[in-house]
């Protein structure tokens, strides 16, 4: 009978339940993905609201709770996976990707450069011979064309 009620209290009672249980652990989750709190923020909104869509058609019980909030991020996250996966060193053209489509070469390299080949800004701003200011700015356009191209 103790394992009955432990399955029954681990099994959330309702989205509000698990935001409130597993909001910080997903964002942080997503930010790791994303590296742009902004960014993470608008992504934790759109997880939270498939599930809220998907509530009761899902297995929550158990200790898999966690395991499928990974899976609705993940979800969520595969526009975003497939821009970082596009980014191929050898080809300075960048193959075609809708969400390279609207952005300009500096753009698509330094989106590229820093979430593909995990350059910092610095090196960036030293290989370019641009300011880090330059960087970050052209780094927030390129996120901000993925997010807009997501939504449409």
């Amino acid at each position: 009978m103790l394992k009955q009620t432990q399955i029954v209290k681990n099994k959330p009672t309702s989205v509000h339940a698990l935001y409130e249980e597993y909001a910080g652990m997903l964002l942080g989750y997503i930010f790791e993905v994303v590296n742009d709190m902004e960014l993470a923020e608008a992504y934790l909104v759109k997880v939270f609201s498939t599930i809220s869509r998907q509530f009761n058609d899902t297995n929550w019980s158990g200790s898999g709770t966690w395991l499928q909030l990974r899976r609705f991020a993940k979800n969520e996250l595969t526009h975003f996976y497939s821009a970082v996966q596009s980014c191929d060193p050898a080809d300075t053209q960048y193959p075609k990707n809708k969400y390279f489509a609207d952005m300009t070469a500096n753009q698509k390299h330094i989106f590229c450069s820093i979430y593909y080949h995990k350059a910092t800004v610095a090196q960036l701003s030293a290989q370019m011979g641009e300011p880090e200011a330059y960087i970050n700015k052209m780094l927030k356009e390129a996120f901000a064309i993925i997010k807009q191209q997501h939504e449409s």
